[in-house]
């Protein structure tokens, strides 16, 4: 019997012309896959202590990777500002994309925050932990969505305006 692996959101793949399947490569991907796997990870009563060195670890290495999708970001020939210069008729999804990293920062900075403090850790914080990874999770996957959308209207404008 084949283990999948739990997935709480999807990643928009759009068609191209040809047939084959749009794709961006960004560092979110890597941030996302590092969030599920926090959010799974196994909890012992007699060590968690155990859990909450992996689960921190596991976020702070997902808040470096969402770190370097907004340095990309920031860059003048990434794919939002290239949207942005495009396709003017975009900077509302752009200008949301960017109040977004703010957001993440902050977000995931509090999660790596709450997951090293001090204290007992018990059933209770571990859920509550996991409960937050999967709704971060969730948040860059619905932007990852949103900018490989973007991505996609600026490079098959065409297309795009369509749908």
């Amino acid at each position: 019997m084949a283990t999948t692996s739990t997935s709480y959101s999807g990643t928009f793949a759009p068609v191209q012309p040809d047939g084959t399947i749009f794709t961006i490569r960004d560092p979110l991907e890597e941030a996302r896959e590092l969030l599920r796997q926090a959010a799974r990870l196994p909890f012992h009563a007699n060590r968690p202590q155990a859990w909450q060195a992996a689960f921190r670890q596991a976020v702070t290495d997902a808040r470096s990777a969402i770190r370097h999708h907004i340095w990309v970001a920031e860059l003048p020939d990434s794919p939002l500002n290239r949207a942005e210069t495009l396709e003017p008729r975009l900077l509302p999804k752009v200008d949301q994309q960017r109040e977004e990293h703010d957001l993440f920062s902050r977000k995931i900075d509090e999660l790596v925050e709450e997951a090293g403090a001090p204290g007992d850790v018990d059933i209770w914080k571990m859920i509550e932990l996991s409960e937050q990874a999967i709704l971060l999770e969730m948040a860059l996957a619905r932007h990852h969505n949103r900018l490989t959308q973007l991505v996609f209207e600026t490079t098959h404008r065409d297309i795009g305006e369509a749908g």
